[in-house]
């Protein structure tokens, strides 16, 4: 009876812990005050410096919404170079809170890594870069071609099944990580550059490529899902993100944005209520700055939709179309949940 009565003590103070060490980086973030979010900036992709030293692109745009729910305080952000292979490295060791971008995600990671996926931020393309792309009719054209991919990437395994589904007879040039597949590309070592459909449209725009043969082709390899990441050591932080970036998706699918947060705080379903603040339960209980948090960030930065159009759509220098990144109402892949 003792020994039964001692392992539920033990029990219990293990629960403890663990639930005060998972809840220990939101309260680590707001000590610290300021959100570092790790993503690619090897190019203008996915975060970037404008000439005013001000952070732009989508990555940045997620982490001041994720800043306004933990801080307040939309601006207080460090953006943080993390190549693919450091990713676990850098969320263990607090050197970023979260990790976006295309930080890539698959069963031997879940298993091997300390990264825990938040949610899906975007769908993105595997396409092809390619030189002489105007002579082709066809991928038949670039039989027996090099591509330059990534290494033991998801990339390298969707070219693979490519190649073999439709027996073009690709030869792969292996690369250590995208910025050497990309300089290879450039240098001429092979005519095609496989990977995701914005780093590629980025090579072509950055790279200063006049040669008007040189395009993005049409094939779809695989359609591929960006997530957002946490240390598997903060799940009350990482379960706090979740609906922290759920909220955008909601809010688009609810009908409210950037223009009309003013007149929709009188609104009467308990999901809009609970999203907005109207009852401050919800939101207190994931230990947010402000229960009304959303309001500032609809207001300063836009709903789901606004932040990809900026970003990545219509009103970007990328003008990828939604497809996928559409809400599920809408033909799209992109699935709000009710906060309740």
């Amino acid at each position: 009876m003792k020994l039964i009565f001692a392992l539920c003590c033990l029990f219990s103070v293990l629960s403890v812990s663990d639930a005060a060490a998972a809840d220990a980086g939101m309260r680590y973030i707001q000590t610290r005050g300021v959100v570092r979010c790790g993503t690619d900036l090897s190019a203008k992709t996915y975060a970037y410096k404008d000439a005013d030293g001000r952070w732009q692109g989508i990555d940045a745009d997620l982490c001041r919404v994720l800043a306004t729910a933990v801080l307040g305080d939309k601006e207080r952000i460090e953006m943080v170079n993390v190549t693919t292979n450091t990713v676990s490295k850098y969320l263990t060791t607090n050197k970023i809170d979260f990790m976006l971008g295309g930080a890539p995600y698959s069963a031997g990671l879940e298993i091997s890594s300390q990264a825990a996926p938040i949610d899906i931020i975007y769908y993105d393309k595997q396409m092809f870069l390619a030189r002489d792309a105007s002579k082709a009719g066809s991928m038949e054209d670039f039989r027996g071609k090099k591509v330059c991919v990534v290494k033991n990437s998801d990339d390298q395994y969707y070219l693979e099944e490519y190649n073999r589904r439709y027996n073009l007879d690709l030869k792969p040039l292996f690369f250590a990580n995208a910025q050497r597949a990309k300089e290879a590309f450039l240098l001429n070592r092979c005519p095609l550059l496989t990977g995701n459909a914005l780093y590629l449209t980025n090579t072509l725009k950055s790279a200063g490529i006049k040669d008007e043969d040189t395009m993005v082709l049409p094939e779809v390899i695989s359609v591929k899902p960006v997530y957002a990441f946490a240390s598997k050591n903060n799940n009350a932080l990482r379960i706090s993100a979740k609906w922290i970036l759920n909220a955008l998706k909601l809010a688009e699918e609810t009908g409210i944005n950037s223009s009309n947060i003013d007149i929709s705080i009188g609104v009467e379903d308990t999901s809009t209520k609970n999203l907005l603040g109207a009852d401050e339960t919800l939101w207190n209980r994931f230990k947010v700055r402000d229960p009304k948090w959303v309001r500032k960030a609809l207001k300063e930065i836009g709903n789901y939709g606004e932040i990809y159009e900026k970003n990545l759509g219509k009103e970007s220098e990328f003008k990828l179309e939604r497809e996928q990144n559409r809400l599920l109402k809408d033909g799209g892949l992109i699935i709000p949940q009710p906060f309740l």
